[in-house]
This record gives C-alpha cells, structure tokens and sequence, in this order.
C-alpha cells in the first residue's frame, strides 16, 4: 500500500482553486449563475474585471505587492484528532513486495481562504466565486483525502498586521480532515529510530525471537 495523498493540503486546495479560476477562464457565462442575483450592469462588470484580471492563488497572507485580487490559503489550525491502535501500523507495498510497515495519525486541519480586492464589491463578488468552486469541488476534495469539508465565511474588519492598506477582506474557512502517513523504513526513520532498528529483520518485521532460535532478544540476566 503506498503513502496516500495528501501529503501537503495546502496545494490541493491551491489545486482545487486554480482549476475553477481555469474553467471561468474558459467559459465566463458560468458567472451568470454564481452572480445571478447582480443588476445587469454589475453582472457586465462583473465579467469583464475576470475576464481582465482573475484572481490570482496564492499561500500566505497578502503582501502589498501583489497583483491583486488574489485568493490567499493561510494555515489557521491543525490538530491530532485520533490516534489508532498501534498508531494504524500496517504493510507498506513497494514494487510489489513489502517494504517496511507504514503508520498513520487522523489530522483536522483549518484553512483561512483570503479574498482580498480594491472594491468591497468586487470583494463580495470573488468570495461567492469561491464558494461555488469549493461546493461543486467537493467530491473532488474528498477524492484527494481531505474529507468532510466544511465551509464557514465570514467579513473581517480592516487590520494593517494582515491586510495591505485599502483593501477588503473576506475570509472562508474550510475544514477538512485527513491522515498523516509516514514509513519505518526511509532514511527519516533510521536516524530516529535507532534503537527500533536493531529489533527488525531485513523485511521490516518484528524479530523478537530467543536468541537460541537465531533471532536478536537476549535473556534478562541479573
């Protein structure tokens, strides 16, 4: 079984944005659905400031040199929520053999999606466009192994220590939950695990046989 993905969410969702800012890209009338509420001349506004200058994806808070509008993926949190037995061991397939055993820790993440524009209204307009493209992505996020999404949105207040001067700021938060992997058999483990070492057999099982029957456990002598 190989180490499944994700190994850095961050860029699967910086995917998942992308591919929809591609799409509208592609086809624009996809904004007469998610802005379908706008006057007529908002809606022609609308289109014509994406199609001139989408947003752009990046990881980070904003800087003030950025090409704005711009989708900004911050890490908010990141907590262990369950461990499991033998913290999940099982058999890790390479090449068709066994290579080692692979273990695992069920993670819940928070990520603040940043939407950054010079108008409140452009501000307003990007944040739906981004909530369509999170709500049609879902099962394309569960797909990838970020599971249970969940979306909460919100408007912040302007803050010079996050928000570069005259802009407008929404935030979506996305919640996901998803696994972390690793091997006991790459040269991360080794280093750290030394003393594990001496205990397995060349095919990264457990030796614990007597000493008497070749294995590596010697007697408790007083």
């Amino acid at each position: 079984m190989a180490i499944s993905t994700p190994t850095v969410p961050e860029q699967v969702i910086a995917a998942l944005m992308k591919a929809g800012i591609t799409a509208i890209n592609d086809d624009g009338t996809v904004l007469d659905d998610i802005l379908g509420d706008l006057s007529a001349n908002d809606l022609t506004t609308a289109k014509a400031r994406w199609a001139s200058n989408p947003p752009s994806v990046v990881s980070g808070y904003a800087r003030t040199n950025m090409p704005f509008p711009v989708w900004a993926i911050v890490l908010m949190n990141e907590t262990i929520i369950g461990d499991y037995v033998g913290m999940g061991e099982e058999a890790y397939i390479g090449g068709g053999v066994k290579d080692g055993n692979v273990s695992k820790r069920r993670v819940q993440g928070q990520f603040g999606l940043f939407v950054y524009a010079e108008h409140p209204d452009l501000c307003s307009w990007w944040y739906r466009v981004l909530r369509r493209i999170l709500n049609v992505g879902h099962e394309w996020l569960i797909d990838k192994g970020l599971n249970d999404p969940m979306l909460v949105g919100t408007e912040l207040a302007p803050d010079p220590r996050y928000t570069p001067e005259n802009l407008f700021t929404r935030r979506l938060t996305l919640q996901v939950e998803y696994e972390e992997r690793w091997r006991d058999q790459d040269a991360l483990a080794v280093a750290l695990l030394p003393i594990a070492e001496e205990y397995l057999t060349s095919d990264g099982d457990l030796d614990i046989a007597h000493e008497d029957a070749g294995g590596s456990v010697s007697p408790y002598t007083e």
